[in-house]
């Protein structure tokens, strides 16, 4: 790389990065703003079941499932992403402007998962647009700072929609939503397409590279693990912590913090790390951590669970960056929407699954089995690569 080359990379950095983190956290944000309301909308307003409450959370998610890979084919086949980012936070907004006046339950998940398939145009259109980027070089601090805008999206979403509910009631949420979602809109439009997505590919070119490329599956299968790590997460570390004694929400908080904040704040660190010695040690060691900390989380007291939150946190932050390089050096320029798609789609799907298996876990052995299955996952999985790709290296 040459000396006016690299002059120019922290301007190229910021107009190729900071505006998608910015649209990132925002849709990632608005993912769980209406999560801590659902009670009051679903429930109070409608006449609604738990379960009703539930299916709007899961029924998002399962779009997310079924168009994540179908919108990176379409940008493909287009040769161009910015248009679908536009169209897709555009239909959001509008939908979520439509839940304020929608008081049928059927039609309200019906929309849900018109919109979740919308909104997963958005960013992950988005993820595919910063991989597009030229500087090679800087692809792992890219990728960590996505990384961090995501999950702080994801962390900070969630308390503020409890205030906002508490202050301006249970639509108030889907408001502010589609407002987030109109802000996003015009920002997209200030996007730069990339010059690599001018040329559109064809179908059949598209399903021929990502056949020759069966490698994708270890950042695939990472996402996938880490996913239904955190879905896991969802349903049994809260019951966990009133078990212990923490059942103040507010000490609830304390320990989810300590392994968000590590987890947000290390990711552009890990990687410029990545972009050093490469993605697949990162991702192979931190997998196997991770996962024997995990395993632990279920025998652990009370007084040493926060330091293992924090463990935790580091840890996890080593996963995302490597595991979306990966995908990234593996996929052709011409069908790199198609192979994050592909990503998106193991993510969305592990998360759902998570939150089952956990359940289905703690019947069957308590806690400790619950949490001891998903870190022998994550381990199992690291092990797995490690064998994979030094056959592949030898062969």
């Amino acid at each position: 790389m040459s000396g006016d080359s690299v002059g120019r990379a922290p301007v190229k950095i910021g107009r190729a990065i900071l505006l998608p983190c910015l649209l990132l956290f925002a849709a990632m944000f608005n993912l769980t703003l209406v999560v801590a309301g659902l009670k009051e909308l679903m429930i109070e307003e409608l006449g609604g079941t738990i379960a009703d409450a539930t299916l709007f959370f899961s029924v998002e998610t399962f779009a997310y499932i079924l168009f994540a890979p179908l919108w990176g084919v379409v940008s493909d086949r287009l040769g161009r992403r910015k248009a679908l980012i536009v169209i897709g936070f555009l239909v959001s907004a509008a939908i979520y402007a439509y839940y304020g006046v929608v008081d049928s339950i059927n039609l309200l998940l019906a929309l849900r998962f018109v919109q979740g398939a919308f909104t997963v145009m958005g960013w992950s259109l988005v993820m595919a647009h910063v991989m597009d980027q030229p500087e090679i070089g800087s692809r792992g601090r890219y990728m960590g700072l996505m990384g961090a805008s995501l999950i702080f999206g994801v962390a900070l979403g969630a308390p503020v929609g409890g205030y906002v509910t508490r202050w301006l009631g249970a639509r108030a949420p889907l408001t502010v939503a589609a407002v987030l979602f109109g802000l996003l809109t015009l920002a997209a439009l200030l996007l730069r397409e990339s010059r690599q997505t001018r040329e559109g590919a064809r179908l059949y070119e598209i399903a021929a590279a990502l056949r020759s490329e069966p490698r994708l599956l270890l950042p695939y299968g990472v996402h996938f693990i880490d996913r239904l790590a955190v879905g896991l997460f969802v349903v049994i570390f809260p019951l966990y912590l009133d078990f212990q004694g923490a059942a103040d929400a507010a000490v609830r908080g304390r320990y989810l913090s300590g392994f968000l904040v590590p987890f947000a704040l290390l990711q552009f660190f890990t990687g410029r790390w990545t972009e050093r010695i490469g993605p697949a040690k990162p991702l192979i060691w931190g997998s196997f951590f991770y996962g024997l900390l995990l395993a632990t989380v279920g025998i652990t007291p009370l007084r040493y669970l926060g330091f293992l939150m924090v463990g935790l946190g580091v840890l996890a932050s080593v996963m995302f960056p490597p595991a979306i390089v990966l995908t990234s050096q593996l996929s052709d320029q011409r069908t790199r929407g198609s192979a994050v798609g592909g990503f998106n789609l193991a993510g969305s799907l592990g998360f759902a699954i998570g939150p089952i298996l956990g359940a289905l876990a703690y019947a069957k052995g308590g806690f400790a089995f619950a949490f001891a299955l998903c870190g022998a996952a994550e381990v199992l999985l690291a092990i797995g690569a490690w064998l994979w790709l030094r056959n592949w290296e030898q062969g």
